[in-house]
């Protein structure tokens, strides 16, 4: 994201030190605190003047340079000059890397009056954005975008690798609540023999008995499996970092472990896929097979379940079934991700079992746990 002050200048005519100012000085008193009905976390996101459009009741747009102060995956907060009315249809247009412009569309929430002329307007998306790709954040700096984190909404298989009992059991009663299955190794070797047989999610310690975190991920890739893996550390030194960062692990734990922060670093990639976040029906209400998306909803978890069962127990028959119903149904109730993903894995899937299409089938798993009803208007 290019985070560089705009030369428009904004509707409250302040330039991007002033700016800040105002901000530091709303910020100073609010500490950095987990909002338990927050679902994504808010991103401190400063830029002098980006392009606010907001539709008329007339049809027409009006476009105002307005200034920002946060972001989420979830929407965004401005300030500008006067009041909006709540509900109004807008758009905003962010500069992103390479020179293009984004242009987001959302809804109007809230707009408080903060002193003077200066307004508060915070926006809803209407589709779920990747604050990864926008912001650059690094998740090697735990930039995880879920704030609050539902444990039994996780479901699936994470492997703990660690020597160290103490690190073992204590992330073992942090997940006691989820709907995780959990296994244990604490070696590269006997880690990668149980990733073989299956596994969502990796939480691995930097040091193991046979070699290091970044060791363990080479070694996953070498035996062609595709997990991601996060690594614990108590050393978050520029090298230790570099290790970790060079053998393309998915992100990192610091020691010392709190529950809420392995809940957002599984969850990252678990439910919010790490990247793409909730996934929503294509079909507007107006469309003949609405009125069945909310059944498919209704059926989709069980049907997850089912085939990350079958996955586990090698059920050919029963991958294929599953898969072969996904890709007929997802795509004509507005979720083509889903049908592409199964259709993949049920073409990999051979007569004998189904290590080939394993991959494709966790990725099939994943995204039908990523599927949301949209929010209320």
């Amino acid at each position: 994201m290019n985070n560089n002050p705009n030369s428009q200048i904004n509707s409250l005519r302040l330039g991007q030190r002033d700016l800040n100012k105002l901000l530091e000085k709303y910020d100073q008193d609010q500490v950095s605190v987990t909002h338990p009905n927050r679902e994504f976390v808010r991103w401190s996101f400063r830029v002098g003047a980006v392009n606010f459009s907001i539709e008329q009741n007339s049809g027409g747009k009006v476009v105002i340079p307005v200034a920002t102060r946060n972001i989420s995956r979830g929407g965004m907060c401005i300030l500008h000059s006067s009041f909006v009315h709540l509900g109004s249809i807008c758009e905003i247009s962010l500069n992103v890397t390479g020179g293009k412009t984004e242009v987001i569309p959302g809804k109007v929430v809230r707009c408080s009056h903060l002193q003077g002329r200066i307004h508060e307007v915070g926006i809803a998306f209407d589709e779920q954005i990747s604050t990864k790709d926008l912001l650059g954040l690094d998740p090697l700096n735990e930039a995880y975008s879920l704030e609050s984190v539902e444990p039994d909404r996780l479901h699936g298989s994470a492997l703990i690798v660690t020597p160290n009992d103490l690190d073992r059991d204590l992330i073992l009663v942090f997940l006691e609540d989820t709907n995780l299955i959990l296994n244990i190794a604490n070696s590269i070797e006997s880690a990668v023999t149980k990733v073989e047989k299956g596994c969502d999610i990796i939480i691995a310690d930097f040091f193991l008995n046979d070699g290091t975190g970044p060791e363990l991920v080479h070694a996953i890739q070498a035996a062609g499996c595709d997990t991601p893996v996060i690594v614990m550390t108590s050393d978050k030194t520029e090298q230790t970092l570099d290790l970790i960062r060079d053998a393309e692990a998915a992100g990192i734990l610091s020691k010392p472990l709190t529950k809420h922060r392995v809940l957002q670093a599984l969850a990252e990639f678990l439910h919010a896929d790490g990247d793409g976040g909730p996934l929503y029906s294509e079909l507007n209400d107006e469309d003949p097979a609405f009125p069945l998306v909310g059944k498919f909803l209704a059926n989709v978890p069980r049907m997850a379940l089912d085939l990350e069962q079958a996955l586990r127990d090698n059920d050919v028959d029963e991958c294929r079934k599953v898969c072969r119903a996904l890709s007929g149904t997802a795509a004509p109730l507005g979720f083509p991700t889903i049908s592409s993903l199964a259709l993949i894995a049920e073409q990999k899937i051979t007569n004998k079992d189904v290590k080939s299409a394993a991959s494709d089938i966790r990725g099939t798993i994943v995204a039908c746990r990523r599927i949301k009803a949209k929010p209320a208007a």
